[in-house]
């Protein structure tokens, strides 16, 4: 029984050991070959060994894109306060007000989980070069470019997100009513009810969430590169790096040290973060 348990344990770290390795590989040979020549990285068969440390290449790089990350920075917190907003009022409202088909409307909410964005991207780029009255435009939205190119067309869509609505919506689910009754009977209002009186006990969902929205914008690539695509001054992060060209580090450690630039601030957030994160998944019921 003891070998047979002592086997089970070995195969089990052995397995987990292993899986832990291939998902670390990729991010250990990017910084290993960020620190490499040209030449060093060619030459690599497993994992290539540092041998051109050159701290000027990431001030070079971090010098290009400083802008980038202002910019993306605006996005993610002007993307977390509007989700947040518009997901706990609209997560209140599916959880403890009853209507006429409210059931019905929250999964006319939820169908937007099942739209790829992708297929959203032609239908916003029109929105954005025929908004009325801006850049040109009649009020029919004719005559101009819009809000193509300009800064409205990085934060003018995907204000509501339904992931948001259903992961708050969760969390107010498992919030006694209790709690209103008392606030109401002390004369307090709607929005003390959901921001003072609910809000402090949606603190783990609203912590996860915010890591998801704030990972996603500033992973966003695609919408920015169609959106303002001849305005380099308005490149969030992830299309900014597209660019940028790394002097004497060559072609591969270069497009190492770009993407670590990128990954970094995420994985730090993450890194710090993760128990939030985790207590709040496992606060709204999305055990795996």
């Amino acid at each position: 029984m003891k070998r047979n348990y002592l086997v089970k344990k070995i195969a089990t770290y052995g397995f987990l050991s292993v899986s832990s390795f291939i998902m670390v590989y990729p991010i250990l040979f990017m910084l290993l070959g960020s620190f490499t020549t040209n030449q060093r990285f060619i030459d690599t068969l497993f994992l290539p060994v540092p041998n051109a440390f050159n701290i000027e290449m990431f001030k070079s790089a971090f010098m290009s894109v400083q802008h980038a990350y202002i910019v993306t920075l605006l996005r993610i917190v002007f993307y977390v306060i509007a989700n947040l907003a518009t997901g706990i009022m609209a997560g209140y409202i599916f959880s403890k007000l009853r209507f006429p088909g409210r059931n019905k409307l929250f999964l006319l909410f939820l169908s937007g989980l099942l739209m790829p964005s992708i297929l959203m991207i032609l239908p916003n780029f029109i929105l954005m070069v025929r908004f009325p009255l801006a850049g040109g435009n009649n009020i029919i939205g004719q005559g101009g470019h819009g809000f193509f190119n300009e800064w409205p067309a990085l934060i003018l869509y995907g204000w509501v997100s339904p992931f948001a609505i259903f992961l708050l919506k969760q969390s107010f689910d498992m919030l006694p009513t209790e709690y209103e009754e008392a606030a109401k009977m002390d004369g307090a209002n709607l929005f003390t009810i959901i921001f003072r009186i609910y809000g402090p006990l949606l603190k783990p969902a609203i912590v996860a969430l915010t890591i998801i929205i704030s990972v996603g914008y500033w992973n966003d690539y695609l919408w920015p590169s169609q959106a303002v695509i001849s305005r380099m001054d308005l490149y969030p992060i992830a299309v900014a790096l597209r660019d940028v060209y790394i002097g004497g580090a060559g072609l591969y450690p270069g497009s190492m040290v770009r993407v670590l630039m990128a990954v970094w601030p995420p994985a730090l957030i993450f890194l710090f973060l993760q128990r939030y994160f985790v207590q709040g998944l496992v606060a709204t019921g999305l055990r795996g």
